[in-house]
């Protein structure tokens, strides 16, 4: 299928301002973040533990639920 050009598609112009809108928005928050981020100031007394929690990257899924010790 032939690639239409913006004008020809409105519903694509809209989507396209969605996703710049989005892109302005999050750039907005990185900028925000970068900014706090800025403030922080490594604490050599703090305790660090060696672990990773993974458990945001698996949102909902079942496998959080199973527990450790059976």
């Amino acid at each position: 299928m032939p690639h239409h050009h913006k004008a020809e598609r409105p519903v694509q112009a809209s989507t396209d301002e969605a996703e710049r809108l989005a892109r302005a928005e999050k750039n907005a928050r990185l900028k925000k973040l970068r900014t706090h981020a800025s403030w922080l100031v490594l604490d050599p007394q703090a305790h660090f533990r060696e672990e990773i929690d993974c458990s945001a990257l698996f949102g909902d899924l079942p496998i959080r639920k199973v527990g450790r010790d059976g």
